[in-house]
């Protein structure tokens, strides 16, 4: 699992950020509004899912390989349930999710 997290208002740090991830423009735009957001997407080719939640000024992914769509689901379930978006809480929903 990978973290990554960057200041909204930093071009540099944001840059760097949306670098890691595929397809990116949609998602800077959505980030560009400032305004809250909790959106996830999944790669099929290389079974990645990533979690973005941003509360207008952050912005955290976290990145989880090798899962398939079905496992990515329970994360967010798992997530949604206990509103765990901090780093330790999400790691620990994971674990939870995906009895690993």
């Amino acid at each position: 699992m990978l973290i990554s997290t960057a200041r909204i208002d930093e071009p540099q740090a944001m840059a760097a950020f949306l670098a890691s991830i595929p397809d990116n423009e949609e998602l800077a735009a959505l980030l560009g509004t400032k305004e809250a957001l909790n959106t996830r997407a999944y790669e099929d080719e290389s079974q990645t899912a990533r979690f973005v939640i941003s509360d207008g000024t952050t912005v955290t992914c976290f990145t989880v390989s090798d899962i398939t769509i079905d496992q990515a689901e329970m994360i967010t379930i798992e997530c949604e349930k206990s509103d765990a978006w901090s780093d330790t809480a999400f790691r620990e929903a994971a674990v939870r999710a995906l009895g690993r």
